[in-house]
């Protein structure tokens, strides 16, 4: 009776949550960057009334990914649907009545967002925070030009502090930063079914589950077989697997770079998209791509990507015809079927220096490989590893290396002497002494990471810093949060996270001031098990740029201009890539580009 209350509670809000999902991000109150750092006075809401209004505007937006006559159809069926419930409107009316009388006396809360139950048997008290719109919660996917991507959680964090509790897409959260309550969340996990606290895509199996792949060693939560599948994966990520990388990673961004320095004016966010998804194809997967193929396999990793800011895919439905009739889903099939040719010309053919070969090879001690849809999801999770955060931390870093044109001389220099040491080639030994250049990459990390870590779903509950977290409700640890409250690095006007100000590699060559809360790659078993890869092609193509340009100055950022932010991506994005003026190395030739 409880589930069937809650079903019609959601029914009842459908209207509501497809305006939320589908309509232009709500009008949250957008702080400037100079009040950016002050705690915010409340956290964002949804106009409910606007919601209402903008509903009929999402089916549109949705069926814009499909081709018209399944449009025609689906409007037909739409149309279908609303008449019987209108002839049915009495009966329904029982029935929502009914459970909300039901909900009433059981909790009224659970009335307005279903699934908040608390743990009775648990002392300690659920988090501070707020739920935001009833049934449908706050936007955490709401971003703004002040902050970039994922600003609501951000606001949150200020206000709640390190814990707090939420409602996202009908599913209650809490959010917990700070590394000692990351741990101690983490500790729960490979405990066994209903034991403890595993990751889980959210909404299901369904969409994103489809899309992004549940196979991979991201979303297995069993111990053991966690542990095979992360060994075997990881043979494909060893220093020295890497190494064998190298060339290839120096290939590609040499072609990059000089691409820069042909063109007159570049985007160089797309340089770096390029040089990321080339190395998906050529070094992760082995593609024998055609210069003609190469567009269109870039083309299709990023509509992939974009399939994870999409909230329509959290629908605790599967979205019929998603993998034929939709975009990301086409895209997702170009890309599977890439990696399935490519297995079968490994398996006709033998190893070679592929990711992919060495993941589709590798045996335990007991002689087990992976299967091949467990390669699959695996490669395609070091495909969005090595490409989509390592472009965006590239962008970024550039941004911050045109701010402070005295750390790109730094870099400059070090990569002087170790070409004079070393030689031309970047090798293992290259990059282990590019201390400086690693320092800046890190740092770029800590101040514009990644957001967040994989959901967690709480299979039993769980105590995190004296607060509970229920059964059956998502924990979500916050890095850009843990970040920002690190102790080593923390000031109160929050000059220590600003691009300006806190932006100061050499901390990390002092062991009194290097960071002490740092998580970029996530924490514990489930630690990214790319890190290696996304570092070495990083310091590659930074590396390469050092040596290859002289010096840079940036054209649209002046003085204490602020810095636009792109609202709705993965990570932080500068909104115009970063134009700069640029001065090859062994000229006197200007050359303006974006970065």
């Amino acid at each position: 009776m409880k589930g069937l209350g809650r079903y019609f509670l959601l029914l009842s809000a459908l209207p509501s949550a497809a305006a939320f999902v589908g309509s232009p991000r709500s009008t949250h109150d957008v702080r400037t960057a100079a009040a950016a750092r002050a705690p915010p006075k409340s956290y964002p809401t949804v106009d409910i009334t606007a919601a209402a209004a903008a509903s009929k505007s999402t089916t549109a937006i949705y069926m814009s990914s499909t081709s018209s006559s399944i449009a025609v159809v689906a409007k037909s069926a739409v149309t279908a649907v609303f008449a019987q419930l209108r002839r049915h409107a009495k009966l329904l009316l029982v029935l929502l009545t009914a459970s909300l009388l039901f909900a009433k006396r059981s909790n009224p809360q659970t009335l307005l967002w279903p699934g908040t139950q608390t743990d009775k048997d648990c002392d300690a008290p659920l988090p501070a925070g707020g739920y935001g719109c009833p049934f449908i919660g706050i936007n955490l996917f709401d971003g703004n030009k002040d902050y970039g991507p994922f600003v609501t959680s951000w606001q949150l964090g200020q206000k709640y502090g390190k814990i707090f509790k939420t409602y996202f897409a009908g599913f209650p959260i809490v959010n917990v930063s700070g590394k000692d309550n990351i741990k101690a969340l983490l500790k729960n996990e490979f405990k066994g079914e209903g034991k403890g606290i595993g990751t889980k895509l959210i909404g299901g199996e369904h969409n994103l589950g489809d899309l992004f792949g549940d196979k991979a060693v991201l979303y297995e939560n069993d111990a053991g077989k966690h542990g095979r599948l992360r060994k075997l994966a990881g043979d494909a990520m060893t220093p020295v697997a890497i190494a064998e990388a190298l060339p290839s990673f120096q290939d590609l961004a040499n072609q990059q770079v000089d691409r820069v320095l042909k063109a007159d004016t570049i985007q160089m966010e797309e340089v770096f998209n390029d040089f990321t998804l080339d190395v998906a194809w050529k070094q992760i997967l082995g593609l024998d791509l055609n210069e003609e193929d190469i567009p269109e396999f870039r083309k299709m990793v990023q509509i992939w990507v974009k399939c994870i800011m999409d909230p329509m895919l959290l629908v605790p439905f599967r979205i019929p015809g998603l993998m034929k009739w939709t975009k990301v889903g086409r895209a997702r099939t170009y890309i599977v079927s890439k990696i399935e040719e490519k297995l079968d010309k490994l398996e006709r053919d033998g190893p070679d220096s592929s990711t992919l070969s060495k993941l589709y090879f590798a045996t335990d001690d007991e002689g087990n490989k992976l299967t091949r849809e467990e390669v699959i999801h695996n490669a395609i999770l070091l495909i969005f590893a090595g490409s989509e955060t390592s472009s965006s931390t590239l962008t970024c870093a550039s941004l911050l290396l045109g701010l402070h044109p005295n750390v790109w001389r730094k870099i400059k220099a070090e990569q002087d002497e170790l070409v004079a040491e070393l030689g031309e080639e970047f090798t293992r030994e290259t990059l282990d002494k590019s201390v400086y250049l690693d320092s800046v990459i890190k740092e770029t990390l800590r101040v514009k990471p990644i957001e967040f870590g994989e959901m967690r779903l709480v299979e039993n509950t769980v105590e995190v810093d004296g607060k509970q977290i229920p059964k059956n409700w998502f924990a979500l640890f916050n890095v850009k949060q843990t970040h920002w409250n690190d102790p080593s690095t923390f000031k109160e006007d929050g000059s220590h996270m600003d691009v300006r100000e806190g932006f100061q590699p050499e901390r990390w060559l002092d062991e009194t001031t290097k960071p002490s809360e740092w998580m970029p790659f996530g924490e514990g078993g489930r630690r990214c098990i790319g890190e290696r890869l996304g570092m070495a092609e990083m310091k590659v193509f930074l590396g390469m740029m050092a040596r290859k340009l002289d010096r840079y100055d940036l054209v649209n950022v002046h003085g204490d201009d602020d810095i636009v932010w792109k609202p709705d991506t993965v990570m932080a994005r500068p909104a115009d890539g970063t134009e700069i003026r640029a001065t090859a190395a062994d000229t006197s030739h200007a050359v303006e580009y974006q970065i």
